[in-house]
């Protein structure tokens, strides 16, 4: 071997170790940052001048297990969404015999009825039906205004969902056409490489998204269900519009909207092409889970209002009459049931007027102190079995009985949002510890950061060799 061969083996092999040991030192430093690839030094051997070559800096990035961790996140994005709609409802409707409870509101009513049955003419006693009545129908308001609120909330998370979406998109392409550029130029480009994965990393917990490589660096992304959300310079464009409030007598078309993609409207059917993260589960919980729930409270409340209305409990009522509960001073209907939950009021002519509740509410004066029929026919009406009075109830029951189901209907969903959760949680984590171990061994880079340190070595000592060589030659 010549010294000039000899010399630039060398050369090139400071040069390799150089841009090794400054590729361990970013693995190492970068061990724990989110959407860091480790880096590999790719090198080949140079026949024709000795030494070797570094052919460039390479992500070793496994993309199943990436693929997977962003389909987990997806579900688990969902998950988290409505489980925290079901804790909320959870603690809005109670657990059964649980303090503050629809149903603990609905026994303290009964229990002051029965106290006002044996001592009708005891005002104080009176009263107490009227203020737990009220509390009664004070916790149904609360529970219809509580699942509004959480659709509420779904639909402004819809809006900031489309917005980081359209954003994040416009992000990748972006990203894309630069890392096109260095890619032309022969620059490294993993930075912009790691900035675009976290970015889509971000857009897979709003729906799930399949990544598929392209030309000159590039990626195109697709979501899950075959949506075209990037596949070239120009992203998809997703649009929503919706009123930051919904109320109960609101539904898709009247006037909730749904997606706009790409200037067309979606259709229910279509809208499972976004299905997966938590932009469905927004959807889910506005237009379907919230409705149900609703639903359900406004069947009880019509029982409740159908039961003190008739004229067998209060004969002075009149067909049509408002009984005990009104919605909002009237007398509800199955055409009008929806909301009801949250319209239902007491009678105004209980207004100063306690004895109502024993004569009548439509009693023009008062009559025996000691009567106590009507009351009596309250709570006989209460714990009466009866068949159901709108399409939101099931099978004969006592209205205690239905409102016991309710509150363990609420509590299941609950439960299973939490078993379904903690699945979807521990999945995740399997997958990341998964990419965690095929990513940045700091044990293997400090293996390689000795074998760099052994090759500066060994190519200092032929610089060193060389040198003493030309000056033995000079020397002469």
């Amino acid at each position: 071997m010549s010294i000039a061969k000899a010399i630039s083996s060398a050369m090139s092999g400071l040069t390799a170790t150089a841009r090794g040991t400054e590729t361990v030192a970013a693995n190492l430093s970068n061990v724990m940052t989110p959407g860091y690839a480790r880096r590999d030094m790719q090198v080949s051997s140079q026949t024709v001048t000795g030494g070797v070559r570094v052919d460039g800096i390479v992500r070793i990035v496994n993309s199943s297990l990436l693929t997977e961790s962003r389909l987990a996140g997806s579900a688990l994005s969902a998950a988290s969404t409505k489980n925290a709609f079901q804790v909320r409802m959870e603690a809005t409707v109670g657990l059964p015999g649980q303090t503050g409870s629809l149903g603990a509101a609905l026994n303290d009513f009964q229990a002051a009825l029965g106290a006002a049955a044996t001592r009708p003419d005891d005002d104080l006693r009176l009263a107490q039906v009227i203020t737990t009545a009220g509390s009664l129908a004070n916790r149904l308001n609360d529970a219809s205004t509580a699942i509004q609120e959480a659709r509420s909330t779904a639909q402004q998370g819809i809006a900031s969902d489309v917005a980081v979406l359209n954003a994040s998109l416009e992000r990748v392409a972006y990203l894309n056409a630069r890392i096109a550029v260095l890619d032309a130029d022969g620059t490294d480009a993993s930075p912009l490489m790691d900035e675009r994965q976290q970015v889509i990393d971000r857009i897979a917990g709003i729906v799930p998204v399949q990544e598929v490589t392209r030309d000159a660096g590039r990626v195109a992304l697709f979501t899950a269900e075959g949506a075209v959300l990037l596949d070239g310079s120009l992203p998809a464009r997703i649009e929503f519009q919706g009123a930051s409030q919904v109320t109960a007598g609101q539904t898709v078309g009247a006037p909730l909207q749904l997606l706009t993609f790409n200037g067309t409207p979606l259709s229910q059917a279509q809208m499972r092409l976004f299905s997966g993260g938590s932009l469905q589960a927004n959807f889910q919980i506005r237009d379907q889970l919230g409705p149900d729930l609703q639903a359900d409270l406004d069947a009880l409340a019509f029982d409740l209002q159908e039961r003190l209305a008739a004229p067998q409990v209060d004969p002075t009522l009149a067909a049509g009459d408002a009984g005990l509960f009104t919605d909002q001073g009237a007398k509800a209907a199955v055409a009008t049931i929806t909301g009801l939950a949250g319209r239902l009021t007491l009678n105004a002519a209980l207004d100063g007027a306690a004895w109502r509740l024993r004569d009548g509410l439509q009693a023009a004066t008062q009559g025996p102190v000691g009567a106590s029929g009507i009351l009596n026919g309250m709570i006989a009406a209460l714990d009466a079995t009866r068949a159901p009075t709108s399409d939101g109830l099931q099978g004969t029951a006592t209205l205690g009985t239905r409102f016991g189901t309710l509150e363990a209907k609420v509590s299941t969903g609950r439960v299973n949002s939490d078993a379904d959760l903690a699945i979807r949680s521990s999945r995740q984590s399997t997958i990341q510890s998964s990419i965690l171990a095929d990513g940045v061994d700091s044990d293997a880079e400090m293996q390689k950061l000795l074998q760099y340190e052994q090759s500066y070595a060994a190519n200092a000592r032929v610089l060193r060799a060389v040198d003493e060589m030309l000056d033995q030659i000079l020397g002469i």
